[in-house]
């Protein structure tokens, strides 16, 4: 009979698990929630390249799209009546473009894939070489 401690989660050694997560769930986490990646980026040691990298890019991608939307938000709110409601659809579908984004980037991520997106890539190595 294995007890907790026995169980290994496949993928996962003892090196490339944080908070008791192996580096792939830790990096998909990262995903939905950009402020764990934060967290999991600044906890996570040089060991572990594969969690850094998504951390951080998803760090900067939730960062980046934040600021964004803010910019188009504030736009937005700038425009005459019938202008400001279409461009409001547009943005409604453009946060589930988003969204989707980065379901998918969390799926490849606990599938053990990086996906390096065009722009952000660059600025998580940056991050990930400031740290």
């Amino acid at each position: 009979m294995a007890t907790q401690s026995d169980t290994v989660v496949p993928g996962a050694g003892a090196d490339d698990a944080v908070f008791g997560l192996s580096a792939n769930i830790a990096a998909a986490i990262g995903y939905v929630l950009p402020i764990v990646a934060l967290i999991f980026l600044l906890v996570e040691e040089e060991g572990n390249e594969f969690l850094r990298f998504n951390a951080a890019q998803a760090v900067a991608f939730g960062f980046g799209l934040f600021v964004i939307r803010f910019g188009v938000g504030l736009v937005i709110g700038f425009l005459p009546g019938i202008l400001a409601t279409l461009a409001g659809l547009v943005m409604s579908l453009l946060n589930l473009v988003i969204f989707g984004a980065f379901l998918f980037l969390a799926y490849k991520a606990y599938s053990e894939e990086t996906v390096e997106l065009p722009v952000f890539a660059d600025i998580a190595r940056s991050i990930e070489d400031a740290l």
